[in-house]
């Protein structure tokens, strides 16, 4: 089984420093992201966001794999929602057509795929996920909510909180 990511969950989990809790969630299991989605960490990286070097040397350790779109899964992504960027269309045909789980935290990503009735993992569902399997505590997820509110300004509404932790 594999798992596809966009983007922006790998950067918030990189910039809590939980990456690593992310493979132990789901031990056995590949995570793999799109070309576009490794364009898109190497360009953050270049406009200053250091957490993403952490996504990047998981990927030269083969934690994270990159995989290519085939040519009709590449046509495929030229039909998608302009709203959509290129990242999240790539990881969503891939999770599509492959059907797998995908990772993302975008809004327009995540309306996209419920209407396709695909199945979507986003923030909220994972960090739940973390202390419902016992990856780590209640509490240790607040610290990473409050890391990623540090670093990349994520703020949770009391609706999303109450999504992670009611």
């Amino acid at each position: 089984m594999c798992i596809v990511s966009d983007t922006n969950v790998l950067s918030s989990l990189a910039a809590a420093e939980a990456l690593s809790l992310l493979f132990r969630l789901f031990p056995n299991t590949a995570l793999v992201i799109p070309p576009a989605v490794y364009h898109e960490l190497q360009v953050g990286l270049a406009r200053g966001k250091t957490q993403l070097e952490k996504v990047l040397a998981e990927i030269t350790n083969n934690q994270i794999q990159v995989l290519s779109l085939s040519i009709l899964e590449q046509q495929q992504v030229e039909s998608f929602p302009p709203q959509l960027n290129r990242g999240e269309c790539e990881a969503i045909i891939l999770a599509k057509t492959r059907q797998v789980p995908l990772l993302s935290n975008d809004k327009q990503a995540i309306r996209y795929c419920e209407s396709q009735g695909m199945t979507l993992i986003d923030l909220p569902t994972l960090l739940r996920l973390f202390w419902k399997r016992q990856v780590c505590s209640k509490v240790e997820v607040m610290q990473l909510l409050e890391r990623m509110r540090q670093v990349e300004n994520l703020m949770v509404k009391s609706s999303v909180w109450a999504r992670i932790f009611g």
